[in-house]
């Protein structure tokens, strides 16, 4: 069944991204789909997560920092002062809510935590954590760059969470993104390093 996006949300998305990011959301938002139905998630919920989750991201430095300050988006540690790693989640969330009125708590909390920004009861949701699935599998996103363990990572990841095997996968794709971060010299961000460790004592770190 397709879901079918209100004329405002399109709107706004098409203004506020470049058209390659335009490309990616819509990727997303594929995927968010069929994970939709892999882990009982509220389809409607989770394509507006997909379609809106980098809403802010694309946004002029004046326009981050004018919602940083107006939304008062607290820095929980040095690593949330990185714009497009991790903050444009919380002003992008900000962003949907002003300017098309969504209030979901889910939703809003999916595009927040979706780069691990922040903290909550939402954080380990499904909907968050396929979110963060669907960022790296979306079709539009082209090769993978980076170590080698995370350029062959795309693969296993994809059948692990099609799968519907969800820690599995949430631990495999966060030990991939920190390698990819450290070894380019991102920071990475400790909730990363907490799933991880917290994930890491439940599961093997063996994926097949």
């Amino acid at each position: 069944m397709e879901y079918v996006l209100e004329t405002r949300y399109t709107q706004f998305l098409e203004h506020h991204l470049t058209p390659s990011r335009y490309q990616h959301s819509l990727g997303v938002m594929q995927v968010m789909a069929d994970l939709a139905g892999i882990y009982a998630l509220d389809r409607k919920k989770a394509v507006l997560a997909g379609y809106l989750h980098d809403a802010g991201k694309d946004l002029e430095p004046a326009q981050q920092q004018q919602i940083i300050e107006e939304a008062s988006i607290e820095i929980f540690t040095p690593c949330d002062r990185d714009y497009v790693l991790y903050l444009h989640g919380p002003v992008g969330a900000y962003l949907v809510h002003k300017e098309l009125g969504i209030t979901d708590p889910l939703i809003l909390d999916a595009i927040s935590m979706h780069a691990f920004y922040g903290a909550g009861e939402n954080f380990n949701s499904p909907l968050v954590w396929c979110l963060r699935f669907a960022d790296l599998l979306e079709p539009n996103r082209g090769g993978w760059s980076g170590p080698p363990a995370f350029r062959e990572g795309r693969d296993p990841l994809r059948k692990m969470v099609y799968d519907g095997r969800l820690w599995e996968s949430a631990l495999f794709q966060t030990s991939l993104l920190i390698e990819l971060f450290e070894g380019k010299g991102f920071p990475v961000d400790p909730n990363m390093k907490q799933v991880y460790k917290e994930l890491s004592s439940q599961f093997p770190t063996t994926f097949s």
